[in-house]
């Protein structure tokens, strides 16, 4: 089964030009600053309206090898806690990107991770991330993992290291990990504030590439990162494969948007990992 596209038209451009135009228009790096290998990233997954740009500017800086382990949180499903996508490939308005069969088939012998293609389909944290892969990268075969509420942090992490060795027996040493989420979810008179200030402790804890503290803070402080246990462990998998760091590339707030403002406000981050 191939899966098709949930939310094109909606979140990003439905036409293949307008969606390769709107891309190409927030792809710009940074003075200087040229795509390299990186272990892992983190991206947002909202609307190219308000989070495109800092999709933009993270890929812009990030080199999309041929292989992509994808993380996704889920927003309608709470079982299994790792649900993997076993049927065809990915179908957005760019054309269809390839399942990597090994590194599914190998990811499916972990007792933990279910094939499970229903929580897919609805998901729009994965398909949002896709075409921003394929500009880069035509040719980029994934694996997609959608991990739900029910994970918790001692599993994310034994996941996260046991995709980094798939990865490192299918010598698939140049693949990236990436986590799908959006930041800081908040209302009221000064939600923009509150989103800010929560991002930058979430942030602190990710540039530091501590899984735990990330975890524990977003649940200490009410932090409502809705992609936190992807991340978690996209970062654990980061560290097992020799990675030491993040570094922020890119931050916004929907307020930032022409589209924003009212009193709910969400938080968006593009990291690297290396």
């Amino acid at each position: 089964m191939t899966r098709k596209p949930a939310v094109a038209g909606q979140f990003y451009p439905g036409r293949p030009e307008a969606l390769r135009s709107a891309i190409e228009g927030v792809s710009a790096a940074p003075e200087g600053a040229r795509p390299s290998p990186a272990l892992g990233v983190l991206s947002p997954h909202a609307g190219y309206t308000f989070s495109g740009a800092v999709m933009g500017r993270l890929f812009a800086q990030v080199r999309v090898p041929d292989t992509v382990l994808l993380l996704t949180p889920s927003h309608a499903f709470s079982q299994p806690a790792f649900a993997l996508w076993t049927g065809g490939g990915w179908e957005t308005p760019l054309g269809s990107v390839a399942i990597h069969e090994a590194l599914t088939e190998a990811l499916a012998r972990h007792p933990g991770i279910i094939p499970a293609d229903e929580p897919h389909i609805p998901e729009h944290s994965g398909e949002v991330v896709l075409p921003f892969l394929q500009y880069h990268n035509p040719g980029v075969r994934i694996a997609v993992v959608c991990v739900t509420v029910s994970a918790r942090l001692p599993a994310l992490k034994e996941v996260g290291a046991y995709a980094a060795g798939v990865l490192a027996e299918l010598g698939e040493d140049d693949a990236l990990i990436v986590a799908s989420s959006d930041m800081s979810h908040e209302h009221g008179r000064h939600a923009r504030e509150v989103v800010r200030r929560n991002d930058a402790v979430a942030i602190e804890r990710m540039v530091a590439l501590d899984p735990d503290g990330l975890y524990s803070v977003c649940r200490l402080e009410g932090i409502t990162m809705c992609g936190v246990l992807p991340a978690a462990a996209m970062m654990s998998g980061v560290a097992a494969r020799g990675g030491t760091r993040g570094e922020l590339l890119g931050r916004a707030t929907s307020a930032d948007s022409p589209l924003g403002g009212g009193d709910y406000v969400v938080g968006y981050a593009g990291l690297r990992f290396d």
